[in-house]
């Protein structure tokens, strides 16, 4: 009896038959899953942001406001009271300074006539005082000193109602000078009556530097701030104003005890969590650094956002706005291996091997990725620990 041949088709049909087979007992008996035991990790990460800063600040403003002359120093650190500027409003004419200082030329020059003839030693003492406070400002004009200006200033008119009011107790004064001082009572009434004497609401540092962000990032408002107002701010867009455009802000108050900075990144990786510390550095600033702490943070639009509390003053950035920012941080958590992450609802997590032939469902927060393993945090505590095992699918 003659044999059939066998022939290459048989062959191919053979391992067809195979890869079938496999498929099919791959189904009704599938591969159990791995294991993964859970460790303790850390990650390191520095990174460029962008930056912007929100000050714990109150900001003062007056309607129609005309002459600002200004008392504290910007940058100056004021307690609650303190004066900080005169503000006189729009109606102010410097015509009634300028009537002030005749009426007090002439009971300056009425004053050294009669001190000609008179000999008081408390009167004398008086007159060498006030000498001494305009020969300073005369040094300070000429740039022989430093100083403030308006301090001399206002210690040379201290001094000078001083020996004015020696001059009424001693009864010195005679009627021709009774109508100068009169006079002179006459104009600072009506400079006084244009003049608002503004004080600081609280303690903090004074500054008179206002970009028009200032009543949009407020301390009080964080929460409210998205990433819609963060990147109009980055793009140079002010907000409409919100207050009459009779009101003009002045000055604000900032505080020295805590302020705060949005930081804004396309990088997806990157994964702020509340609480986590974060040191970062302006750039155009390489002297200071700071460490702050994230209070709040969002993903969304293909963007990172981190809100961070930073505890002290600002320092030289209390002028400043926004710019770039260089962050670096170190995270710890727990590490499983990238396959060990699933999604259940839309959010992300592992499956811990706690049942016989099967697991529990652990959201996590991924922190990183590298290396093929992933950093992880439980959304809630005590849910995941080292030492237990995930399921790898």
């Amino acid at each position: 009896m003659r044999r059939k041949r066998v022939t290459g088709r048989f062959y191919v049909f053979l391992v067809l038959l195979l890869i079938g087979g496999y498929f099919v007992l791959r189904e009704l008996f599938p591969k159990p899953a791995g294991l993964a035991m859970v460790t303790e990790g850390f990650s390191n990460y520095t990174r460029s942001v962008d930056a912007v800063i929100v000050r714990d600040e109150q900001v003062e403003g007056y309607e129609g406001t005309g002459r600002i002359v200004y008392i504290a120093a910007e940058g100056a650190h004021l307690n609650e009271g303190d004066p900080v500027c005169d503000v006189y409003s729009a109606g102010y004419s410097e015509k009634e300074m300028v009537k002030l200082d005749a009426v007090r030329n002439l009971i300056r020059a009425y004053h050294e006539k009669k001190l000609d003839n008179i000999k008081d030693a408390g009167l004398e003492r008086l007159e060498q005082k006030v000498q001494a406070n305009a020969l300073e400002i005369k040094t300070l004009v000429r740039q022989k000193a430093s100083g403030s200006l308006l301090n001399l200033e206002r210690q040379l008119e201290a001094s000078m109602a001083e020996r004015q009011e020696y001059l009424r107790k001693t009864n010195l004064q005679d009627a021709k000078l009774i109508p100068l001082y009169d006079e002179e009572k006459k104009r600072l009434g009506a400079i006084e009556s244009w003049q608002n004497k503004a004080v600081a609401p609280r303690a903090g540092v004074v500054s008179f530097y206002l970009d028009g962000y200032e009543d949009q990032l407020r301390a009080d408002n964080l929460s409210e701030i998205g990433l819609a107002t963060v990147r109009a701010v980055l793009d140079g867009r002010k907000p409409d104003a919100a207050k009459s455009r009779l009101t003009t802000n002045v000055f604000r108050m900032v505080s020295i005890d805590k302020w705060y900075i949005i930081l804004l990144s396309s990088d997806p990786d990157w994964n702020p969590v509340s609480g986590q510390p974060i040191s970062f550095q302006m750039v155009g600033f390489p002297d200071v650094s700071y460490t702050g702490t994230v209070v709040r943070a969002q993903k969304s639009e293909g963007a990172v956002m981190a809100q961070l509390e930073i505890r002290g003053e600002l320092g030289p950035l209390i002028n400043q706005r926004k710019g770039k920012a260089e962050i670096g941080a170190q995270l710890s958590g727990l590490i499983v291996p990238l396959r060990a992450l699933t999604e259940q609802a839309g959010q992300q997590g592992v499956w811990l091997s706690d049942v016989p032939g099967g697991g529990t469902f652990i959201p996590v927060e991924v922190l990183s990725r590298g290396g093929g393993n992933a950093l992880i945090k439980p959304i809630k505590e005590g849910t995941l620990s080292v030492g237990q095992r995930v399921l790898i699918k």
